[in-house]
């Protein structure tokens, strides 16, 4: 039964195939081919062989738009580094110390803080001491050449200057009887106090004293940024040109003050120190606008770039009386900076030269830490007075100028 099943199947699978191929050659006369073998034709794209597979990239291709961009950047650039020596205007020549009147050398001090009436001769200190001269630096200025006009980026920095005088061995070589009373010779310090708010005279006055030591100091530091933009110079090439600039400008100015005083009633007493501590910042930051004149050779140039920033001064102050906080605050005010530069520059090659400048800084108002300190008093008992030190911000006028020198690199 199975036998004949068998052989019809397979005689009706063979005509089919052969209808298939009959009906496939109908179609395609010429072109026939045995089913599953396929012969290459001419309409067959041809295999890709990527000759360049396994071969490091290039490094640097300046064909591509990110290669390309930095590669004209660098040829219309040039770089400046210098070093910059300034100094920053001192203390006008004011005493430590609240204002007295009528104070005629020698001073004659009557000590209420001892208890035993006499003090002697003593010495106001002048803050006019703490100057911050020859403070160093550094400066770097980026330049870009652009189609109609040329920027400059620069950032500067001074380094922490210090001053400080100091006093020591106050009641030295005096005789042994008055060790603690000052003489001319060897005269006492003392810090004047104001009397409830109010001035008052030398003789009258209260005064914080002190017969071993006395130290103060102030340290100062400076740092910026400018962005300038300037147009091409009226007359191009060798010659005098003038070039108009406008920018941004950002400047920091931070300082610290501190005196340090020791009280023992030669030596009769434990010693009774005295601090005063008070700091100050400025950040200043606005439009700048100006001008740069110059006069160029082949070998040499000449420049002075006059310009001034309408800032705002957002600064800060705090003052503290032996360790204690007595005041902080912080307020924002106007204030224009006035610069001037010059610089005189040697063309060695035309890519690299050297150069020396001058620069003169001139801020309207800003804050100073000894100007905020508040030296008053209060009645106390017995005779005696209450120290009151606190603090009230104070806007002065303050300059710095100094030397540059350096060198510029053209690409």
């Amino acid at each position: 039964m199975l036998q004949p099943n068998l052989f019809r199947c397979l005689t009706g699978f063979c005509l089919a195939v052969s209808w298939c191929a009959s009906a496939s050659a109908g179609g395609h006369s010429g072109n026939w081919q045995m089913p599953g073998i396929h012969v290459p034709r001419s309409g067959y794209q041809a295999p890709v062989i990527d000759y360049y597979s396994g071969q490091p990239p290039q490094l640097w291709d300046d064909q591509q738009p990110v290669e390309h961009f930095l590669g004209e950047l660098g040829k219309r650039s040039w770089l400046r580094l210098d070093y910059i020596h300034w100094s920053f205007e001192s203390a006008d020549s004011q005493n430590i110390g609240a204002p007295v009147t009528n104070l005629i050398p020698p001073l004659n001090v009557t000590s209420t803080q001892a208890g035993s009436g006499a003090f002697g001769v003593a010495t106001i200190p002048n803050a006019s001491g703490l100057s911050l001269n020859d403070t160093p630096g550094a400066r770097g200025t980026w330049g870009l050449d652009l189609t109609n006009a040329e920027f400059e980026l620069e950032f500067f920095g001074t380094g922490q200057n210090d001053s400080s005088f100091s006093i020591t061995n106050i009641s030295g070589f005096r005789p042994a009887t008055a060790t603690g009373i000052g003489t001319e010779e060897r005269p006492n310090v003392v810090i004047p106090l104001r009397s409830s708010g109010a001035v008052v005279d030398a003789d009258t006055a209260n005064y914080l004293l002190f017969d071993d030591s006395f130290t103060a100091g102030l340290r100062g530091q400076m740092w910026g940024t400018e962005a300038s933009l300037l147009t091409k110079r009226y007359i191009p090439g060798d010659g005098l040109g003038l070039q108009w600039l406008g920018g941004f400008r950002y400047l920091s100015y931070d300082e610290e003050f501190s005196a340090q005083g020791t009280f023992n009633n030669g030596g009769l007493i434990a010693n009774e120190v005295t601090r005063i501590q008070a700091n100050t910042t400025n950040q200043m930051y606005g439009p700048e606008v100006g001008f740069r004149t110059s006069v160029n050779h082949r070998w040499f140039t000449f420049s002075a770039t006059p310009r001034i920033a309408f800032t705002l001064n957002d600064h800060s102050a705090a003052t503290a009386f032996n360790g204690v906080s007595v005041g902080s605050g912080s307020e924002v005010d106007f204030t224009p900076i006035v610069q001037v530069s010059f610089v005189g520059e040697l063309h060695l090659t035309p890519n690299f030269s050297v150069f020396g400048g001058y620069d003169m800084m001139w801020i309207y108002r800003l804050t100073r830490p000894y100007d905020n300190v508040v030296y008053d008093s209060s009645p106390g008992l017995a005779g005696a007075f209450n120290t009151d030190i606190s603090q009230a911000i104070d806007l002065n006028s303050f300059s710095a100028e100094g030397l540059s020198i350096g060198c510029v690199f053209r690409y």
